[in-house]
């Protein structure tokens, strides 16, 4: 199978890897999280299509192996643009066949505000892992100003984004890993931060707009965003989102000693999504 090609409206090539199965009951095309690349989603990849789910992940610009100054976007639009043209080379895979969302984190607030403004119709449903809608601790003042200002002077400066690998799971092999991988960027420019910031902000204004169902989750323990911030959302918004609060879980579900579970649970939903609808 060739490798799909996909490049954002202002030029750059964006890397997808790709997992398919002969005869898809559907398709799932997933978004990451900050700083990390498509690579660390390979298991739940797999898991998918033990399930029959043909499976698409890009990274996002600045990210693994796609184009872009590490680190950087230069506003929400383009990365919610670049999910656009990433899921219609995807579509173009199979015509009909139901097509899923998923992203996790900085990912999960994107693909949020990405189903808020999209009215193609060409999703089936969504599922968001510990959304960036509010970081669980609270940065000092003096930052969050600076941090406004070099995004308006200076969007392409970079800082460490300061997490610590430990919280992303309860096994210590996971955070092994992250510190080790050669293409997990450890930096995040002004202008990127600013971004996701902003689509915080307008999730929070925005969230009764949601009109597709969706499952969202999300780490009690989560040491990195504030679950509480996720619940809100998803039970501000029972008619269209199934919420699942996974207690004594880290950062990143799909990577703690609950895996398993975890990545069922939405599988689940998502053929029970598919046959309710009468789609298969």
């Amino acid at each position: 199978m060739e490798p799909l090609k996909v490049s954002t409206r202002d030029g750059i090539n964006l890397y997808v890897e790709s997992m398919t199965v002969e005869h898809p009951i559907g398709m799932v095309c997933i978004i990451h999280g900050f700083g990390e690349h498509i690579g660390r989603y390979r298991h739940v990849m797999q898991s998918l299509n033990a399930s029959k789910f043909n499976v698409y992940g890009v990274d996002l610009r600045g990210h693994g192996k796609s184009g872009g100054l590490k680190g950087h976007a230069p506003d929400l639009m383009s990365l919610i643009n670049d999910i656009e043209e990433f899921l219609k080379i995807v579509r173009a895979e199979h015509l009909y066949l139901p097509l899923f969302l998923f992203g996790h984190s900085m990912g999960g607030n994107l693909v949020l505000n990405y189903v808020i403004r999209d009215k193609s119709k060409e999703l089936s449903g969504f599922i968001v892992s510990a959304p960036w809608i509010k970081l669980a601790f609270t940065p000092p003042r003096w930052k969050e100003q600076l941090g406004k200002l070099m995004a308006h002077i200076a969007p392409k400066i970079r800082q460490s984004n300061g997490l610590n690998s430990l919280h992303l799971s309860k096994d210590p092999e996971v955070s092994r890993l992250y510190e080790n991988d050669p293409l997990v960027n450890f930096k995040i420019s002004a202008g990127l931060f600013a971004a996701i910031n902003f689509g915080a902000s307008y999730l929070m204004e925005h969230q009764s707009e949601i009109k597709l169902s969706g499952f969202v989750f999300h780490g009690q323990s989560d040491a990195i965003i504030d679950y509480k911030a996720t619940m809100k959302l998803a039970l501000d918004n029972p008619d269209y989102i199934k919420w699942k609060l996974w207690e004594g879980v880290f950062h990143e579900a799909h990577n703690d000693l609950e895996q398993k579970e975890v990545i069922k649970e939405w599988i689940d939903w998502m053929i029970h999504k598919i046959k309710t609808s009468k789609v298969i």
